[in-house]
């Protein structure tokens, strides 16, 4: 069976003290995602382990490759930068494969959304993904357990969301340091 409806969408937002320039090149700095979205994670049971990607700043068409922790089981990701539109825009499609101990492999396709807006001295950071084909329809994204799902997801995608502001302030705080000189 393959779903192809709209299975899930998370949606949540942060404000950053660091602009939106500031910001986007987090976001396009792909390696970055193992930082914000991996090592400083509060759950060790949902983050990103490892990463391989350019090392050059993400445009359309950037392909890129993960593993990420689900707790019981690890994602392995591949994704494409479908929109790189700075400071404001910054979007990837990623084909995923649950590999589950107890179960079939569930393969989807997940869409990842960022916009930046100008909010006061900083920024409004706001993510939507969305799960829109998948193989199968499992057990936490029944309609009687999606809700629960939803709300468990987004407050883990808000915390990687607040360390991405957080490294984005770091970062051009540090831009702003003035150099020694000897």
């Amino acid at each position: 069976m393959t779903v192809t409806t709209e299975l899930i969408r998370f949606q949540t937002d942060v404000l950053s003290k660091a602009s939106p320039e500031a910001v986007y090149d987090v976001l396009a700095d792909l390696e970055s995602h193992l930082e914000w979205a991996g090592r400083r994670s509060k759950r060790k049971g949902f983050r990103l382990v490892e990463l391989d990607a350019p090392a050059t700043a993400a445009m359309v068409g950037t392909q890129f490759s993960s593993l990420g922790d689900n707790g019981n089981a690890m994602f392995h990701d591949t994704s494409v930068v479908t929109e790189a539109a700075r400071p404001g825009r910054f979007s990837f499609g990623t084909d995923s494969r649950l590999a589950r101990k107890h179960r079939a492999d569930w393969h989807a396709h997940f869409t990842h959304r960022y916009a930046i807006e100008a909010a006061g001295a900083g920024s409004r950071i706001s993510y939507v993904a969305t799960c829109d084909r998948a193989s199968y329809r499992p057990y936490w994204l029944q309609p009687g357990v999606r809700r629960l799902t939803r709300a468990m997801v987004r407050k883990m995608m808000r915390d990687q969301l607040t360390n991405l502001a957080g490294l984005a302030e770091e970062r051009s705080t540090a831009d702003d340091t003035p150099s020694a000189v000897g």
